[in-house]
């Protein structure tokens, strides 16, 4: 393998040693692996789950053993050499010397955006089933829009339908497409900082960054795809109004729970997997969701099959889950445990059953955890009224959320129900003939009852709830 020289330094793959000024440099066998790691996938960002694999094979280690390595090389060779990709990994940025290596072969070649790379897209690790038509429709709607939002609750799909997306339309970007991952984000202010560390857009003292991903980005042709914006949403919605308006062949693909708000923008809700149309048991087998839960069961149980005899259980089990793929996943990795019946029998306990890997994404790693999520976005008005609204079964009305509710008035109502709509949390029925109903996926519902038992407000809205039924049975026993 090529010697590989940036700086003052010379990394020597074959002698694995690494020279500072021609001299050899102190360096533990575990960090010259994490560093070699990322000299050779310098195109891309490399994710922390990937260094374990690759440095430490086989093991089981401390999951802060990436971090000190990388902060001892970082003392060795300086800031400038290693970034943090926020919420992704490890990048090595240093721009490697052009000369030849001491056996006169050329060097290996420079970094992505040098060498013209097309894409920094995580590397799907699981099948992509049953999104076949809403890839199909995103597809058609990306090409007449340059800002296209996919919305909808968490665990819903949102994330890999984008990187589906985005993977099938590197032929149309001749400067590539470009992932960046905001759910880590805590401060709006790092939303310009991490899209400019993915897009190798160096900061400057006194500089503003915006202009500068704009000036960078102007004469490109590039897919963005923002994953993860609604609790950064004013920066996110500041950074895509500066490049729409500075950058005529920028697209932009952003997923969030709550609609963006830009002129222009083309809104896509990502809707929960189909179920099963019928009994039949090819229906079934063929079902999205069914299909996602076989595939998923698979990997922890290869022999998992969906027969006649599981066929009922397994629909149920999908259903119960609203066809939300998170839930689906999470029950199907079940399987290596437990039958499809018990799995059925304890989904009135779901929280605490469906829970994932620890090198899952924080908001992933339970279907409690990518719910919290959503609510603590909430306002406290918001977080109110949702909790209230988990009395309802079967969904409401308007006039039984403002009894339910004790709310005296209607339009600020309408406003809070309107909000919790836009945030993904409940969903609005129509039919030609009828007022709008409102309601919940189960699994929101019944995170919704658990925060209404913890508010202490419990008794008095059920009791809410029973008056405005009592009266509504009165008031119809008139006209029976």
């Amino acid at each position: 393998m090529a010697v590989l020289r940036f700086g003052n330094f010379e990394l020597q793959p074959t002698q694995r040693s690494l020279l500072v000024a021609g001299q050899p440099a102190a360096l533990g066998a575990r960090a010259f692996d994490v560093l070699l790691a990322l000299c050779e996938r310098r195109e891309r960002v490399v994710t922390k789950v990937e260094l374990f694999d690759l440095v430490w094979p086989g093991l089981v280690v401390e999951e802060n053993n990436v971090q000190q390595q990388i902060s001892s090389l970082r003392k060795l060779l300086g800031r400038g050499v290693i970034a943090t990709v926020p919420g992704r990994g490890y990048r090595f940025i240093a721009a490697l010397a052009a000369d030849a290596n001491k056996h006169g072969e050329p060097q290996l070649q420079p970094r992505a955006q040098e060498r013209g790379s097309r894409h920094n897209l995580p590397s799907a690790r699981t099948r992509f089933i049953g999104r076949e038509a809403a890839l199909a429709e995103c597809t058609n709607l990306l090409r007449g829009t340059r800002i296209l939002t996919l919305t909808g609750i968490g665990g819903c799909g949102k994330t890999r339908l984008a990187q589906q997306l985005a993977r099938q339309e590197l032929n149309a970007f001749n400067d590539g497409v470009w992932f960046v991952d905001l759910a880590p984000l805590h401060d709006p202010q790092r939303v310009a900082v991490t899209v400019a560390a993915v897009l190798e857009v160096r900061e400057e003292a006194g500089a503003a960054l915006i202009p500068r991903l704009v000036a960078h980005a102007a004469a490109r042709r590039m897919l963005l795809v923002l994953d993860n914006c609604e609790h950064v949403i004013d920066a996110v919605t500041a950074l895509i109004e500066a490049l729409l308006a500075g950058c005529a062949q920028v697209s932009i693909v952003a997923t969030s729970r709550e609609v963006l708000g830009i002129t222009g923008e083309q809104v896509y809700p990502v809707r929960s997997l189909a179920l099963p149309e019928s009994a039949d048991i090819d229906a079934v087998r063929n079902a999205e969701a069914i299909s996602v839960f076989t595939d998923r069961a698979r990997l922890v149980s290869p022999g998992f099959t969906v027969e006649t005899s599981n066929a009922a259980t397994i629909t149920e089990i999908c259903r119960r889950l609203d066809g939300l793929p998170l839930g689906i996943e999470l029950a199907a990795a079940r399987i290596k445990m437990l039958s499809g019946d018990e799995i059925l029998g304890r989904l009135n306990d779901r929280f605490r059953l469906l829970t994932g890997g620890s090198r899952a994404a924080p908001r992933q790693q339970t279907l409690q955890a990518t719910m919290q999520w959503s609510y603590e976005l909430l306002t406290t008005a918001e977080q109110q009224l949702f909790f209230r609204l988990a009395v309802f079964a079967g969904g409401w009305s308007l006039r039984a959320a403002a009894q339910v509710a004790a709310s005296e008035d209607d339009y600020a109502l309408l406003e809070l129900l309107t909000k919790l709509h836009d945030k993904s949390l409940l969903l609005v029925d129509r039919s030609a003939d009828a007022k709008p109903r409102y309601r919940m996926l189960e699994t929101v519902r019944q995170y919704a009852q658990d925060r209404l038992l913890e508010s202490g407000e419990g008794d008095a809205t059920r009791t809410r709830h029973l008056l405005h039924y009592v009266a509504l049975a009165e008031e119809a026993a008139a006209h029976l």
